[in-house]
């Protein structure tokens, strides 16, 4: 069984391999000419250039649908559903709830949303988005950590608040195992959809729809 998996949401751009029993891990980081989610083609071209394959030996693609990067989210899906459409790959959508809460073995997450706004999952799946005052209070009367983001963690307003919160950035942890892994097991579910169903998870509307 031969695997894909891609996200282009989050701090990097994470692509994962598994090619029966072999499974090859890349991270993509940004640099001061492009945002990391630019090198996603060419690093995937040498990836399977590598490994003597093509994309249409590819079954199964995963993909993170959000939250996170609005423009990031765009660029995954609209290569997720190029490929799984063009070629009939089937398609597995997780999204950054899973990831983190199955990289930490921690079920509450908070991200910043921007404009006032947390992204918040209790559950490690499900994701609503609450205002910051919302958020403190929950941290307030939390005796867990939540996993963050360096842009929640550094915000001023949640200072009192930094030791509920893990920075995920600042941990290195490669998300792209996790998220294999991730695929994997929601294949074993059947957990598998097509093309047309992939849809983002935004939560909010993106800037650029707004006036």
């Amino acid at each position: 069984m031969n695997i894909l998996s891609i996200d282009t949401v989050l701090d990097k751009s994470y692509i994962a391999l598994s090619l029966n029993d072999k499974d090859i891990y890349r991270q993509i980081n940004s640099d001061e000419n492009n945002y990391h989610s630019a090198y996603l083609i060419k690093v995937l071209k040498e990836i399977l250039d590598e490994n003597n394959i093509s994309m249409k030996d590819i079954e199964y693609l995963g993909t993170n649908t959000g939250v996170g990067s609005f423009t990031g989210i765009r660029v995954g899906l609209t290569i997720a559903k190029v490929i799984t459409n063009r070629l009939n790959i089937k398609a597995v959508p997780f999204n950054t709830a899973e990831v983190l809460s199955n990289a930490f073995n921690n079920k509450n997450i908070m991200l910043d949303a921007r404009r006032g706004s947390v992204f918040y999952s209790n559950d490690g799946v499900n994701i609503e988005l609450i205002q910051y005052e919302d958020a403190i209070k929950i941290l307030e009367n939390s005796n867990t950590a939540f996993i963050s983001d360096l842009t929640l963690y550094n915000n001023e307003k949640f200072n009192p608040y930094k030791n509920k919160l893990i920075a995920f950035e600042n941990e290195n942890k490669n998300l792209s195992i996790i998220e294999l892994n991730i695929v994997k097991n929601k294949i074993k579910e059947n957990l598998i959809t097509d093309t047309y169903s992939l849809k983002p998870t935004y939560i909010q509307t993106p800037p650029i729809y707004k006036k």
